[in-house]
């Protein structure tokens, strides 16, 4: 009997543009946002960072999921939720300096997020998704 030999193939498609967009955005500003996110949402929410990062390295699609985990953060790095004392967002803000380097570079991180999102938009404007209490965007995935 002779051994069963497995071959495995690979594709030759390209991965989607807004999965190269949002792969070369973590791998330039994921330890950043990771770090940013621990800050401004806790433990969880850095793991949920490197979570998406890993996420992206191993998928051929952005998935709704994943587009909506960028809004998420995006939320965070604009301090959405700060003024709601039932989230951890209001406490861990009310511990940060305002003159700190760290506020000058969540609004940097901020802005370069925004962006992002703003040109995965561009390529499927089939929805809204909240992405800042003053500022719609299409849907991202």
């Amino acid at each position: 009997m002779k051994p069963m030999t497995f071959y495995r193939t690979f594709s030759t498609k390209q991965p989607c543009p807004k999965l190269g967009l949002v792969r070369r955005f973590l791998c330039d500003h994921g330890t950043a946002l990771a770090l940013a996110a621990r800050r401004l949402g806790g433990p969880a929410a850095s793991a949920r960072v490197f979570l998406l990062c890993e996420a992206v390295r191993h998928t051929r699609h952005l998935t709704r999921t994943q587009s909506s985990q960028l809004v998420d953060f995006h939320q965070l790095l604009t301090l959405e939720h700060v003024s709601d004392p039932d989230r951890i967002e209001c406490d861990l803000f009310a511990q940060i300096n305002p003159t700190s380097k760290f506020v000058d570079e969540c609004c940097v991180l901020s802005e370069k997020l925004g962006s992002l999102l703003r040109r995965i938009a561009e390529n499927d404007p089939t929805s809204d998704v909240r992405c800042h209490a003053s500022q719609e965007l299409p849907q991202v995935a």
